[in-house]
């Protein structure tokens, strides 16, 4: 009995957190992979190939979570970053990467005042990118 009142609370708290992900990376099947595997797990998720147009369209105090390319055209992931965070200071912010050594390198020599922000290496399976996904959204609440 108690656990059947655990499970209705949990799923009630779920339901009460906003889901929302803001996804930008300038490979399309990239974005509509990941986009399809977080909205099965039951986010709500608006992907752009295009920085500057996810820049442009962004809404501030509206994503728990931005997941961002780094090597895109325009506005690399760190420039986009710095642009997010002069309107909206508390989104999370992760970075999908390809190398770990490019990450720190470019963030220490360009943008050092970002300071320590997370990342995900690519390539990462599906189910991998939820867990993190879940653990960050999970330690936002």
């Amino acid at each position: 009995m108690q656990e059947g009142r655990a499970e209705e609370r949990r799923r009630g708290l779920n339901n009460q957190i906003r889901r929302r992900i803001l996804l930008v990376d300038d490979e399309p099947d990239i974005c509509l992979v990941y986009q399809i595997v977080l909205q099965d797990d039951g986010y709500e998720c608006n992907s752009y190939t295009d920085s500057v147009k996810a820049l442009k369209e962004f809404r501030p105090n509206y994503y728990d979570l931005i997941l961002l390319d780094i090597k895109m055209p325009a506005l690399n992931g760190f420039e986009l970053c710095k642009k997010i965070r002069e309107v909206d200071r508390t989104v999370h912010i992760t970075f999908i990467t390809a190398s770990e050594a490019y990450y720190e390198k470019f963030r220490r020599q360009h943008f050092p005042e970002l300071g320590k922000i997370n990342y995900i290496q690519k390539p990462i399976g599906n189910e991998e990118l939820v867990q993190i996904v879940n653990m960050i959204i999970a330690t936002r609440v």
